[in-house]
């Protein structure tokens, strides 16, 4: 894989010390200057966004915010207004994050236990919110009753019935949501230490996903079913491999954030038994990106007449190219890549380094290999709307095998431009991260927002989607 293109999603770093200074206020009008400054100098779309066609409109957004901004008190209303400036470009890899302070508020408790919330629970059966019930964190190590609060009846509050961490006791409400509207809900979310920070609560069935805190599993009224629990552990399990039988193998690869060298040393331990099944199930449902280095060791399994890569764009400035430098360093120092791994990346840094003010064209590099494997004969790949940037180029590749079927969903469409890089900004409270690179497919078929489309699109009522596919394939037979 070409070494400018190794860090994607999951891998974009928060460099701190690149930040030039932190305050407990910003200043609306310098954060927006400095972000429209940073994007038009550093954002590899940024020409392909603002258009001859479009740039009435950006220039129209822009003076509007202007104004605005010199009119705004507060944080958070500043970071309203600058989410609208990062809207006009609908790229997921544009990437714009308000680091609120925590929000000190202390911990209150209900009089309440698990007996007496079962008892409210089947008393207001007809009238429950969807999120009321009693839950459990997926590693077990909390149990609350989701009700709304006796005082405050729009407020839906995590009441802890069982804790293993001593500083949470019986009644001590863990977090709050506000019961208004459909998920995602927003609310107050103390941690293990008692601190407070703001969250978004997201309700999927008898899920509650709480990002940065992990899943919360419904345990009564109704109980969450084995594949909802198998749900809220594949998020965090790592990259595994097994055999279903003796005719199928199965790979689930919840992230590319894994080097090549791991994947290899997994693929061969299994290797013989992956020769000899004449089925391949790689599943990268809920996989969010990572390295492009990571999965050509899994190629090979899919190769039927070598794998073409597309040809891509750098952005080469001032910004980009300390970025780039920074997350290399970072990359060694970390052990994410070796040295010779590291080489041709620092190289074509030096190289960019020459153009500055340019997009330079980086060739494609293929991917060939000396055979044709006679098993998998059939191999099925299962994404759905939660893939996105390697696993997106992953799929790029695997689309071109003639082993391949693509089951599932479409992917979540944010590959166009990528290797998202930190952008300095003068107020610490805003973080801005910006995409360097330009993937060729935008000349002639980007997927932004669109996403890689399956050739066989599972139902939405289907529950087992390995169970599909192994069904497909008795039917096809």
């Amino acid at each position: 894989m070409k070494a400018p293109q190794p860090i994607l999603l999951l891998w974009i770093l928060f460099f701190s010390s690149l930040i030039s200074f932190a305050q407990n206020s910003c200043d609306c009008t310098t954060a927006l200057n400095a972000i429209i400054k940073k994007t038009e100098d550093n954002y590899a779309g940024f020409y392909d966004k603002v258009n001859p066609k479009t740039r009435p409109h950006y220039e129209a957004l822009v003076d509007s915010l202007r104004t605005a901004a010199t009119q705004l008190e507060g944080d958070k209303n500043c970071f309203k207004l600058l989410k609208q400036y990062k809207k006009f470009f609908g790229d997921g890899h544009f990437q714009l994050y308000f680091n609120a302070p925590e929000v000190n508020i202390a911990v209150q408790k209900i009089d309440i236990d698990e007996s007496s919330a079962k008892i409210y629970l089947a008393k207001n059966t007809s009238q429950l919110h969807p999120l009321e019930g009693i839950w459990e964190i997926a590693d077990g190590s909390y149990q609350v009753v989701l009700m709304r609060h006796p005082q405050h009846p729009t407020k839906i509050v995590a009441v802890v019935l069982s804790s293993q961490n001593k500083q949470w006791q019986l009644g001590m409400i863990k977090f709050e949501a506000q019961a208004q509207g459909n998920s995602p809900y927003k609310g107050i979310y103390w941690a293990g230490d008692l601190s407070s920070s703001e969250r978004t609560f997201y309700l999927d069935n008898n899920l509650l996903n709480i990002p940065n805190s992990g899943y919360w599993i419904r345990r009564y009224p109704q109980e969450a079913t084995p594949l909802e629990i198998a749900k809220s552990q594949a998020v965090e399990e790592d990259f595994s491999l097994k055999s279903l039988d003796n005719q199928t193998f199965y790979i689930r690869i919840p992230s590319f954030g894994v080097s090549y060298a791991m994947v290899d040393s997994l693929l061969k331990i299994h290797d013989l038994t992956i020769r000899r099944s004449p089925y391949l199930i790689i599943d990268i449902r809920e996989n969010g990106g990572g390295m492009n280095s990571s999965f050509p060791a899994i190629l090979k399994y899919l190769n039927t007449h070598n794998f073409k890569d597309i040809h891509s764009h750098f952005r080469s400035t001032a910004d980009n190219l300390l970025a780039e430098k920074a997350i290399i360093d970072k990359a060694l120092k970390e052990e994410w890549i070796s040295e010779k791994e590291a080489k041709p990346w620092q190289e074509t840094l030096a190289k960019n380094q020459k153009q500055i003010g340019k997009m330079v064209k980086y060739a494609p590099e293929n991917i060939k290999f000396k055979e044709v494997l006679p098993n998998p004969k059939k191999v099925a790949v299962l994404m759905n709307e939660h893939c996105y940037s390697s696993a997106e180029y992953f799929v790029y590749f695997a689309k071109q095998s003639k082993k391949v079927t693509l089951f599932g969903k479409n992917t979540g469409g944010m590959m166009d431009y990528g290797n998202v890089r930190n952008m300095p900004l003068p107020c610490s409270l805003f973080e801005l991260r910006l995409p360097t690179t330009r993937t060729g497919w935008v000349d002639y078929a980007p997927i932004d927002n669109v996403g890689f489309q399956p050739d066989v699109r599972i139902p939405d009522n289907e529950k087992d989607w390995v169970k599909f596919v192994q069904n497909y394939w008795t039917l096809s037979n």
